[in-house]
């Protein structure tokens, strides 16, 4: 039962986390979360075990022993043993507190200690590339110096405690063998009464320690516990059911709407973060089967309005709608299964080439991963490798080059054929010529889907049916490349800085670069300028 309850504690705390919002998973600190999942996990094993095996038993002697004294002993001997045993309580309660705020500093500073941990780890180049070994190491040492004080203090609160209490059942144990010497010299005793007073009261001392125990451990258990119903209390993402919206659908519809592009609209969309306004009142709409790209300076909007599309984030004011539902009304699950995302940052399992791809689509056979990966003109690469699909990735798929980690997200969404594609940057680190191979394939792939393109090179969304030009959360110009360039606006100062500083290059160039000047675009620029 120990092992099943622990067990299920942490799968439904990993349940609960899955299904927290953007905004939590954004702030959260990993190592700290893990460590305590783990801890509440074991706590709810050992609150268990107290309640069943410790906690009843002592009770149960502590009461008996009592009415034992009182009924044979008088009510002397039974309230001396009371007041002794609320004295103790007091004490031990006492002594627990302050064992309890040491272990939650304990349990802080091992959280601390696990977070630095982790997130050197994980951001280990950023770390090598920099050189901050030590630094990083100061800081993990740092935590794990706070634990470990708080760890001694607990040592120290716990020997006090036990020296403390002894003391106790020293001092009322003196006091009843001096009552009852006095008794036995008066005669009011017997010898057999004055030997059955000594074998109840180590009985009684037996539970009120059994009890001590317990509770200090009930307390800590509770202490590790906290961090984890602090974690089950923050709300997961909510369901708002949307007036004037029929979302009810026979199966036949649903079929039918699943075989077909969804469409969107943004309509009149306010969002800001933490008091600063991002999108100002943002209107556009993208019919089933068109492809829209959004272009812009960074800090324009861009890569909130993708997020207010996958639900991260709910709009202060107006509506994001998905085939005339709102989003905040479609489940996640739903959602999800419409909208296939390839980000900017590709994320891979640390498991083979093959099992990332087919993560899209976890039912597809090796064909149709090995189509998707054609399509994602990554084949040729996968083949040319020893293991081939069956090659390990690497955490976060560091054994690979940022263009291939790209290019397996892409025939991961490829396979899983959604209804509405939404690329993030997905080939800002491909080259030129596989790009353009790349982006023919996707057009073909993509006539079946809606598609959303956020992009800052601009030569990948030309055949784009509309394309915005976003600056400071509005829509500044929009309409297809050729009449955009007609208009030389925003969209052909941006096309003309991209494609101008890159033109006329031969196929080899020869490039020496003198201290104090940098190369950027293909022309030299001295510090000034």
């Amino acid at each position: 039962m120990g092992q099943r309850v622990q067990a299920l504690t942490a799968q439904e705390a990993f349940r609960h986390l899955l299904d927290l919002p953007y905004r939590f998973h954004r702030d959260r600190q990993t190592g700290s979360l893990t460590r305590a999942i783990e801890r509440g996990s074991e706590a709810a094993d050992t609150l268990l075990r107290l309640a069943l095996f410790n906690i009843l038993p002592a009770i149960l002697d502590t009461g008996l022993t009592i009415a034992v004294v009182f009924s044979f002993l008088g009510g002397r001997y039974a309230c001396v043993l009371l007041i002794a045993l609320l004295l103790y309580v007091a004490l031990a309660q006492w002594f627990v507190r302050q064992r309890v705020r040491a272990r939650r500093q304990r349990n802080e500073a091992n959280g601390r200690a696990q977070h630095f941990l982790l997130d050197s780890l994980l951001n280990f180049e950023a770390v090598r590339h920099f050189a901050n070994e030590p630094h990083e190491f100061g800081r993990y040492e740092k935590a794990r110096l706070e634990q470990e004080k708080a760890s001694l203090r607990m040592t120290l609160v716990a020997g006090l405690s036990s020296v403390s209490q002894n003391a106790m059942i020293a001092l009322a144990t003196l006091t009843i063998f001096l009552m009852a010497a006095r008794d036995l010299a008066a005669g009011a005793l017997d010898v057999a009464a004055f030997v059955l007073i000594g074998t109840y009261l180590r009985t009684l001392y037996q539970a009120i320690v059994s009890l001590n125990i317990v509770y200090a451990g009930w307390r800590n258990a509770c202490v590790d516990l906290e961090h984890l119903t602090d974690l089950m209390e923050e709300a997961p993402r909510s369901i708002v059911p949307v007036s004037g919206v029929e979302t009810g659908q026979g199966e036949g519809d649903r079929a039918l709407e699943e075989a077909r592009p969804a469409s969107l609209a943004f309509d009149s969309v306010r969002f800001d973060y933490d008091g600063r306004e991002i999108l100002h009142g943002l209107s556009f709409s993208a019919s089933p089967g068109e492809t829209i790209a959004l272009v812009g300076p960074t800090g324009a909007g861009k890569s909130t309005i993708a997020r207010l599309i996958l639900g991260a984030y709910a709009p202060g004011a107006g509506r994001v709608l998905l085939d005339g539902r709102d989003v905040s009304s479609i489940p996640p699950a739903e959602l999800h299964r419409i909208i296939g995302v390839v980000p900017q940052e590709t994320q891979l399992f640390n498991d083979t080439i093959g099992y990332n791809i087919a993560y899209g689509h976890l039912e597809a056979c090796h064909e149709e991963i090995v189509a998707a990966a054609r399509i994602a003109q990554i084949h040729d690469f996968i083949d040319g490798l020893e293991q081939g699909y069956d090659t390990l990735v690497g955490e976060r798929g560091l054994k690979l080059s940022g263009g291939e980690r790209q290019r397996i997200a892409l025939a991961r969404i490829i396979l899983r054929k959604p209804r509405l594609l939404l690329l993030d940057e997905a080939t800002s680190a491909l080259d030129t010529g596989t790009e353009q191979r790349l982006m023919d394939a996707l057009r073909r792939v993509t006539e079946r889907q809606t598609t959303i393109a956020i992009a800052h090179r601009l030569s990948t969304i030309r055949h784009a049916t509309r394309i915005l030009v976003i600056e400071g959360g509005k829509i500044v110009e929009q309409g297809a490349h050729d009449a955009l360039m007609d208009l030389q606006g925003h969209y052909f100062a941006m096309v003309t800085n991209q494609s101008g500083s890159v033109s006329g290059f031969p196929d080899e160039v020869a490039l020496r670069v003198e201290p104090g000047h940098s190369v950027r675009k293909g022309k030299l620029h001295d510090r000034a300028g």
